[in-house]
């Protein structure tokens, strides 16, 4: 979807002022269109800003890809305080 920012946006790791045209998917382009963020751009120039390329869509977390990417914190030692007679 190509739009066009209404207002400064940080968007794929830079910052879009005012008036500059980019792509980006449907759902956050509707997103952005609600907010008040952005609006159609129906200009046939180049789209400054394709934000299609960066995004993917994010691979499902499972039981195994979870427990691969989770570290444990080792524990801290506990010091035994005794007690003042």
């Amino acid at each position: 979807m190509k739009l066009k920012t209404l207002k400064p946006l940080y968007l794929g790791g830079r910052t879009l002022v005012e008036g500059t045209s980019f792509l980006t998917s449907e759902q956050h382009g509707r997103q952005l269109l609600q907010k008040g963020y952005a609006e159609p751009d129906d200009g046939k120039d180049e789209a400054l800003v394709d934000l299609t390329e960066t995004e993917s869509e994010p691979a499902p977390t499972t039981s195994t890809s979870a427990g691969a990417t989770q570290k444990t914190a080792p524990k801290a030692k506990t010091t035994d305080k005794k007690k003042a007679d």
